[in-house]
């Protein structure tokens, strides 16, 4: 894939941008720029996980057990020029606060908006709208959204194995199904109180080179509750990461865990400003930025990162394909994002895309097509229609 330097600017209003866009069809954004929304369409969905992949029963119930029922939306923008945009949502939004997002936008040129500070009446549904938006400009013009987010930096992502809180023996499954798919690592979560260091040394049972990711999630209050099962985690031999162990606000802590522990630690923080005050206090070497920020923020926050040289990974709520494919994008435009992102949606019983996101000796592979490079699978959308 070749690489390209126009501005986004230039893209847009320059004499580059025009002497592509005078190459697409008639029907496609052109000299006078027709990309105005002419009606957004919301699909609201919930689609169920495939088995064995969510908590093991007898851990107790939590948001993991209960995130697949709860609905999101999915969105297609369509334009006067006959480009379609679609996107996804986060989940648990309401019906209202969508709509009134969607409604704003009706009218509205999107070569006229500014696709980094997009306006709308509210924030709940601000990346499946900005998805949606960067999409159809992509189509647009014929480039693919990491170029719209500052080019190619990789055009493969590297991706991780993911499962809940497990037992020892539930783990284990998880892991052979790690390596027949021929993941490089997993991903898995604790909480206090769970065999975690019994479990990762199950993963080790099946293969010593899985690489483990831990997300505690910040249940852990203190760093002497938590420092047994640290070093417990370091002497299994097959870790990776230790993510949000104790409190995230609780930077001495993470300091003095930094010290002791031999594994890497990482904090998830979607904000600029709360990034620069853990860089500041030293508290980690690796951030997890996603899925809070758009894919814009995503992208800035992993320039701050690199400046402070460190790697990020792009997190994720278990995504459908849409969403799978806009953090494909910022992943692909993020240089240092070289920990396994969280490319997920493979392990719902239908993505609702067309054609799946490819994974390969566990990368997820960049699409070169225009826009997010994904198409919405409407038949399935209607399947898992949720009220």
């Amino acid at each position: 894939m070749q690489k390209m330097s126009v501005s986004r600017r230039g893209m847009l209003t320059g004499g580059p941008a025009l002497a592509g866009l005078a190459t697409l069809p008639a029907t496609a954004a052109g000299r006078v720029e027709r990309l105005k929304i002419t009606k957004v369409e919301l699909f609201k969905v919930a689609v169920p996980m495939q088995p064995d992949i969510i908590s093991s029963p007898e851990l107790g119930p939590d948001a993991l057990t209960e995130f697949p029922s709860v609905p999101k939306f999915m969105i297609k923008i369509h334009t006067d020029s006959g480009i379609v945009g679609i996107g996804e949502t986060s989940r648990g939004l309401k019906d209202a606060d969508v709509q009134r997002s969607a409604d704003s936008l009706r009218g509205k040129n999107i070569f006229d908006m500014n696709l980094a500070r997009i306006e709308l009446p509210g924030r709940s549904a601000y990346s499946g709208f900005e998805m949606a938006l960067y999409d159809a400009a992509g189509k647009a013009i014929g480039w693919p959204i990491y170029q719209l987010l500052g080019g190619l930096a990789q055009d493969k992502v590297q991706v991780n194995y993911w499962c809940g809180r497990k037992n020892p023996a539930d783990m284990k499954r998880a892991a052979e199904r790690a390596v027949k798919g021929r993941f490089n690592g997993i991903k898995v979560k604790g909480r206090p109180g769970d065999p975690i260091v019994k479990a990762v040394e199950a993963i080790a049972s099946v293969s010593p080179t899985l690489k483990v990711t831990v997300d505690f999630n910040g249940y852990h209050k203190t760093t002497a509750e938590f420092l047994p099962i640290g070093r417990g985690l370091d002497a299994a031999g097959n870790m990776l990461v230790i993510e949000d162990p104790i409190v995230k606000n609780d930077m001495p802590g993470y300091r003095e865990l930094r010290r002791v522990l031999k594994t890497p630690l990482a904090l998830h923080l979607g904000s600029a400003k709360a990034m620069i005050q853990a860089i500041k206090a030293d508290a980690c070497t690796i951030f997890n930025t996603g899925p809070s920020p758009s894919m814009a923020s995503f992208v800035s926050n992993c320039y701050l990162a690199a400046a402070a040289g460190m790697a990020v990974w792009h997190g994720s709520g278990h995504e459908l394909g849409v969403q799978d494919a806009a953090m494909l994008h910022s992943c692909a435009a993020s240089a240092n994002c070289t920990l396994p992102s969280d490319i997920l949606s493979h392990q719902r019983v239908d993505d609702l895309i067309v054609q799946p996101i490819e994974i390969r000796d566990s990368h997820a592979i960049v699409s070169s097509r225009p826009g997010l490079g994904v198409d919405l699978d409407e038949d399935a959308c209607r399947r898992y229609k949720s009220a």
